[in-house]
């Protein structure tokens, strides 16, 4: 059977057991001509246009042959629960909503902070007005807005670099945070579960995973921190999301080949997902590989100031030096066309889908 026959299902079945680190399966992947959707001004002002791209771009990836579950996107961008305790955001034209932060160089006014109302405050409403206009006129399944770990919102409302000072000189003010906002996501993601009919997955990224396995949250933040502070403020508010939803999976851009142990150390983390060439792949097979599924990301915009090699080459490395188990690669190529040829090479490899 070829990967161009493959149900959703039979996609979704194959994905259970990669995550489930069964061998003898292929490796899945995403070959897709884009990298992050970003919730611009454009598309937050004109709804209509908004599903029309994100329809248009799920009908044009039916031709590449990879492992697409196609859904729609529905969020603001990672701060969007911020936005609900600072107040509200601003949409721009290059990037997802910015956050104007709130505490900054006083950490007594984390105290001052009242829980959120999670229907209205911020950009919330507008969140669930855009999940009943996609429902209502769109033909795929929904994503929840972006989902941050508690410690990535924290820095959002605090202010990123002040953030960073006060979990070493404030820890106090910092947990407290940390509590408010681990409540109001599980909070608002269960909000946003109730108002979903036809849930994609409990992620707002690309790659499907079982609902059952948990909630997928970006965690940024462990990249520029050190296990010891990870283990305090990020494994203690992640384990209880994990054991709320029933898993989860860590997402960080950066270096975190260094976080490995300590992110191993969370409940029931399902897996880990990263940019790869932000790491160094050796350390991370040596750290990781076998132990935990990694979906392992490389767009364009992760090469930075680097030189983009062979795609097709890439890859093959990256499954040999990794092996086929366990592990999910996603790429971004200059076009549809280039995609679907690159697809269509890998189904003859023998880790492909044949």
């Amino acid at each position: 059977m070829t990967l161009s026959y493959l149900s959703i299902e039979e996609k979704r079945e194959i994905l259970r057991g990669v995550y489930r680190l069964e061998s003898g399966l292929p490796v899945p992947l995403l070959v897709q001509p884009f990298a992050k959707w970003y919730a611009t001004q454009e598309v937050m002002e004109d709804w209509a246009l908004d599903l029309a791209r994100q329809t248009a771009r799920n009908h044009a990836q039916e031709a590449v042959y990879d492992f697409t579950v196609p859904h729609l996107k529905t969020g603001i961008g990672l701060g969007a629960l911020a936005a609900a305790f600072v107040g509200g955001c601003e949409f721009n034209d290059k990037s997802d909503a910015w956050i104007r932060p709130i505490i900054g160089a006083d950490p007594a006014a984390v105290y001052r902070l009242a829980p959120p109302n999670l229907r209205r405050s911020g950009m919330n409403s507008l969140i669930l007005d855009r999940i009943a206009c996609f429902q209502a006129h769109g033909a795929y399944p929904l994503q929840p807005c972006n989902i941050a770990s508690p410690l990535t919102t924290a820095s959002y409302i605090w202010g990123y670099s002040d953030f960073l000072a006060a979990i070493v000189e404030h820890r106090d003010a910092v947990h407290h945070l940390l509590e408010l906002v681990t409540e109001a996501t599980i909070v608002w993601v269960r909000t946003q579960m109730a108002a979903i009919r036809d849930l994609w997955c409990l992620s707002h990224e690309d790659w499907w995973m079982p609902t059952e396995m948990g909630i997928r949250v970006s965690d940024d933040v462990l990249a520029a921190i050190s296990p010891r502070h990870y283990r305090e403020f990020g494994v203690r508010y992640n384990n209880v999301l994990s054991r709320e939803f029933g898993g989860i999976v860590i997402h960080s851009c950066g270096n975190i080949v260094y976080q490995i142990p300590t992110i191993l150390e969370i409940e029931n983390v399902r897996a880990i997902d990263l940019a790869l060439p932000h790491n160094d792949p050796v350390k991370l097979r040596d750290a990781a590989a076998g132990r935990v599924p990694l979906t392992m990301r490389y767009w364009i915009q992760d090469w930075e100031d680097e030189i983009a090699p062979d795609l097709a080459a890439y890859t093959d490395r990256m499954v040999e030096l990794f092996g086929p188990r366990g592990i999910l690669l996603q790429m971004q190529t200059p076009t549809i066309q280039d995609a679907v040829e690159l697809s269509t090479r890998f189904r003859q490899r023998p880790w492909g889908i044949g």
